[in-house]
């Protein structure tokens, strides 16, 4: 297909909770007792950069990201973990280190462990300013698709890495069961609100399933992806687009990336086969439908896991505290809606998932 290609063709889905629908939030935490952490862990870190400015960007379960600007108007991210585990950063650090210096990743400034009243692991780099697509519009990466593939297949042709897609989905899943990933009060909440029972045993054939297609294919999940491609680390800079969110990156597949890609979009169905074929011509691959097809019900059983698992944290481990990121994910869970129902299991407990993961928005009790 030719540059300019109708945007039509790839409508995206817009059957979204979000449609003819808006929502204001006040951000979670203290957005200026925050920034004046971060400003002082930068002193310490990175002592000579001169800030003109610090806004909290954005938490996750693993660390704050905050934006930066110098006075030369340069920008940074700087992320800040406070949980002891530095693993995560480490990773990310290592793969903005195997991917090549320009404008289609941040540029690695410093990584490591500071004390500030406790031990703090961070990551600092540096940033063409952006917005994620998330904030800017799922629609750009459509307009734009052929400059996001230009920056996109940078990520696979660059050297390869030590990590492997493989064993990084083997330790997700492994933490999938809320049993094995909630502190024992978050748990007796979840079995005294749900059917925990239903809940497990759910989890544990999706577990199952997406094992079982992972094995499959273990010989050719040797290609180097993203590995966690998604809305959020996605960034528009106009023309061009850079990735963050870099930890998982490893020796996988593009389809991985490709498929998380079509799932965070919402796109019609009925185009995945003939935007896969624009994929692989940018990246001068053959289209192998077999393969794709394997790894698309890999993708789909985990991102269904994924969500699911999210949802239970928000709701029981931080009380629903950041309703922003419930509304996310049932957001998300309404763009793949379709296609979850083309999942056996899905389908068998339609109800109860429905109920479970819309109730922020329907107010409905499982």
């Amino acid at each position: 297909m030719k540059k300019g290609v109708s945007f039509l063709l790839y409508r995206v889905k817009l059957s979204s909770l979000f449609k003819d629908k808006a929502y204001a939030f006040s951000q979670s935490g203290n957005g200026e007792d925050d920034c004046n952490f971060a400003t002082a862990a930068l002193a310490k870190i990175k002592p000579n950069l001169e800030l003109g400015g610090i806004s909290l960007a954005r938490i996750t379960d693993d660390y704050d990201i905050y934006s930066l600007r110098d006075k030369k108007e340069q920008f940074y991210k700087l992320k800040i973990s406070l949980l002891g585990d530095d693993n995560i950063l480490k990773r990310e650090a290592t793969a903005l280190r195997s991917l090549p210096k320009n404008e289609s990743f941040p540029s690695l400034v410093k990584q490591g462990v500071e004390h500030l009243g406790e031990d703090i692991t961070y990551l600092l780099s540096k940033v063409k300013t952006g917005e994620s697509v998330r904030d800017y519009g799922r629609s750009v990466l459509m307009h734009k698709i052929d400059e996001f593939l230009e920056s996109y297949w940078k990520i696979p042709r660059s050297r390869p890495v030590r990590a492997k897609y493989f064993s990084i989905l083997g330790n997700f899943l492994e933490q999938l069961i809320p049993s094995e990933c909630l502190p024992e009060t978050a748990l007796e909440s979840v079995k005294s609100y749900t059917d925990y029972d239903v809940c497990e045993q759910f989890l544990l054939e999706l577990r199952s399933e997406t094992l079982t297609i992972r094995n499959n294919i273990e010989g050719d999940l040797n290609q180097k992806c993203h590995g966690n491609l998604s809305i959020d680390s996605v960034f528009y800079t106009n023309p061009s687009f850079y990735f963050d969110e870099l930890h998982n990156v490893s020796m996988g597949h593009p389809y991985i990336d490709f498929v998380d890609l079509i799932l965070e979009m919402g796109v019609n169905e009925d185009n995945d086969i003939k935007l896969l074929k624009k994929f692989c011509e940018a990246g001068e691959i053959p289209v192998n439908r077999d393969l794709y097809f394997q790894v698309y019900l890999m993708q789909l059983r985990k991102k269904l896991a994924d969500l699911l698992i999210c949802y239970i944290r928000e709701v029981y481990l931080y009380d629903s505290y950041r309703y922003e990121q419930i509304l996310y994910i049932a957001d998300s869970f309404s763009h793949i809606y379709e296609r979850f129902c083309k999942i056996e299991i899905f389908k068998n407990n339609r109800d109860f998932i429905m109920k479970t993961i819309c109730e922020p928005i329907f107010g409905v009790k499982a």
